[in-house]
């Protein structure tokens, strides 16, 4: 059970006498023990359930190959971390419990790569990852082209990801990664997802990959010069630099070597692209969007789209399978994506992020222009909470909207222009309150 949404049942299968004596001392605590008001009340409460919560944890560590000294010395007394974004505390805290105070109601968190596109691209930005990208690969030649030569992914998308990840191990990673991840997997978004991270973070230190102090993270718990999660670490991190360890918080070439092979197993062909930029043809059909409707660069040819700046796409690659990608419709730049697309997007799942990646490794490695093409139109700016109300009233109607989590990906943007069609809207494929207001009423 990896959520915090709990039931009497389910509490009564975990440790009933623990849990007992737990509730009962929150409930007898006097002022002096702090409850003091709404929030303390409900804060304690919940901080009883998540301590239950993690001695439940402990059959599924010690199936890991975790000993109780490395799980009681990790877990014994971890608090919840309140200031993490994407929270959802559970309503009640428990069965009876205290009910989630109004003023700890989630709030919409902004996530840059879920945001207004054109902000994700700006210039100083990429100039400054591009610059410091070939001043990094100069530094990192010889450990760059072994990678690059092992594994198969160009060192310059290498070098990208590092960039954008940690700018170049100088970001700041203020968290601690087990309490991160622990309270994602307790009451986060995704915490289904995060339950595994927790035992494999925990298996990092049991096997003393590394020390509890190095385990710093972003907010979702991943860790080192290229931003692995736990599980990450477990199926990809290498030894590259040669000195027994699989370092990637200290260690550059590790840390890079890891990325190019977590790519390389997830399918990067060496010998496509990531994606090209393309011009299409006026009043084209932007529904035709996504992976589900790819085809060969010949056929899209045919459908009059072209390649930017005029160029002749390969005529070795006519026959390679790829899909167009609109990532603010018809409001701003096209690509058509190759399987490496795809794949940068098993790193981080996100289009505009995959493009950044791609984009920023152009520059690098064959000094392309910092503006893309085409160009940012502006677009309607919405909360996550009002794009999910509105791909749950499209998914009623009958559509598929892809994953209905408030983010608008390919299967929503082929509904919106469907919609748009519908309703004799102009097609642009992207929300618009004026979509979104027919479609709510």
């Amino acid at each position: 059970m990896g959520r915090a949404r709990f039931t009497a049942r389910a509490l009564s299968l975990r440790a009933p006498v623990a849990f007992a004596v737990a509730l009962a001392a929150f409930l007898t605590a006097g002022p002096d023990q702090g409850a003091a008001d709404p929030v303390s009340d409900y804060r304690r409460a919940v901080e009883a359930s998540f301590a239950q919560w993690l001695q439940g944890l402990w059959p599924e560590a010690e199936a890991a190959g975790i000993s109780r000294a490395t799980f009681d010395e990790q877990l014994k007394g971890l608090a919840l971390d309140w200031s993490l974004p994407q929270l959802e505390p559970p309503d009640p805290a428990y069965p009876g419990g205290p009910a989630l105070p109004a003023a700890m109601k989630p709030k919409p968190q902004p996530q840059a790569e879920f945001g207004v596109p054109e902000h994700y691209f700006k210039a100083r930005s990429l100039n400054a990852l591009a610059n410091g990208g070939r001043a990094q690969y100069r530094k990192f030649a010889p450990a760059l082209k072994a990678i690059e030569k092992q594994y198969g992914v160009p060192a310059s998308i290498v070098i990208a990801i590092w960039g954008r990840e940690t700018a170049f191990g100088q970001a700041a990673l203020p968290y601690d990664a087990v309490s991160a991840i622990a309270t994602q997997a307790f009451m986060g978004r995704r915490a289904d997802e995060f339950r595994p991270q927790l035992i494999a973070a925990l298996k990092i230190i049991e096997l003393k990959h590394a020390t509890r102090p190095m385990l710093k993270s972003s907010w979702a718990g991943a860790m080192g010069h290229t931003q692995f999660l736990p599980q990450d670490f477990e199926d990809h991190a290498v030894d590259f630099d040669g000195d027994g360890r699989r370092d990637i918080w200290r260690s550059v070439p590790d840390a890079l070597a890891s990325a190019a092979n977590s790519l390389h197993h997830k399918g990067w062909d060496d010998k496509q692209p990531w994606a090209y930029e393309v011009t299409l043809p006026k009043n084209f059909d932007c529904t035709l969007q996504g992976p589900d409707q790819a085809l060969p660069i010949s056929e899209w040819i045919g459908l009059g789209v072209q390649r930017a700046g005029g160029r002749p796409f390969p005529k070795e690659r006519l026959g390679d399978w790829t899909f167009l990608v609109l990532p603010a419709g018809m409001k701003g730049p096209a690509f058509l994506a190759t399987t490496n697309f795809s794949v940068l997007k098993l790193y981080n799942n996100s289009d505009v992020y995959a493009i950044f990646v791609g984009h920023v490794a152009d520059m690098v490695a064959y000094n392309v222009p910092v503006n893309f093409v085409g160009t940012w139109q502006p677009v309607e700016r919405f909360t996550r909470d009002r794009i999910l109300a509105f791909q749950e009233k499209l998914v009623s109607q009958g559509h598929d909207v892809g994953k209905v989590d408030g983010l608008v990906g390919f299967k929503t943007r082929q509904t919106i222009g469907k919609e748009e069609k519908a309703r004799g809207l102009p097609l642009t494929c992207y929300p618009s309150n004026a979509l979104i207001n027919q479609v709510l009423k």
